[in-house]
């Protein structure tokens, strides 16, 4: 199951005592679903470009076919006619592949961009994770030293330590 930014944006969590600040979670959604929604941009884009370049390449490798069968026809007519066809060919060859390394290469540093990307996304996420975690022990903290003091319902240990003082 796959979530888009829609998903994340309108989720809803079931309300529990001692639970997280409800804007706050829902600012969070919405940072999410927005980086969701860049994501899946930059991904549909990268997609389409994907399908350009092997459209390009199917090309390429359509005409280096072609090349081969008009060469073998070439061949059995003219022998000079073969000679220049072959250093066409060759030409033609040396440039598809050098615009299949150009490509592969781009392809290359998309997807270490991609990956770098992802790392810092990472990062981002563990990041909040421990600010929430923070706040979570922070806010028991609080919580507890607000039991402790509370002056209108002794606890035990109040009452065991006025039993031992009596």
């Amino acid at each position: 199951m796959s979530l888009s930014p829609l998903d994340i944006t309108k989720h809803e969590f079931s309300r529990a005592f001692r639970g997280c600040d409800p804007a706050e979670v829902q600012a969070f959604l919405e940072r999410v679903s927005d980086e969701v929604s860049a994501l899946q941009s930059q991904l549909g884009t990268l997609s389409e470009q994907n399908r350009a370049y092997a459209a390009k390449l199917g090309a390429y490798q359509d005409m280096e076919r072609n090349l081969r069968d008009t060469l073998v026809a070439t061949q059995e007519s003219q022998k000079l006619a073969r000679a220049q066809l072959d250093t066409e060919k060759q030409q033609m060859l040396r440039e598809a592949q050098l615009d299949v390394e150009q490509m592969k290469l781009d392809a290359q540093r998309q997807v270490a961009g991609l990956h770098e990307e992802l790392r810092s996304l990472k990062l981002h996420r563990d990041a909040y994770v421990k600010r929430l975690r923070f706040l979570l022990k922070a806010q028991t903290e609080l919580i507890d030293l607000i039991e402790e003091e509370s002056p209108d319902l002794p606890d035990d240990r109040t009452q065991a330590a006025t039993r031992r003082d009596a």
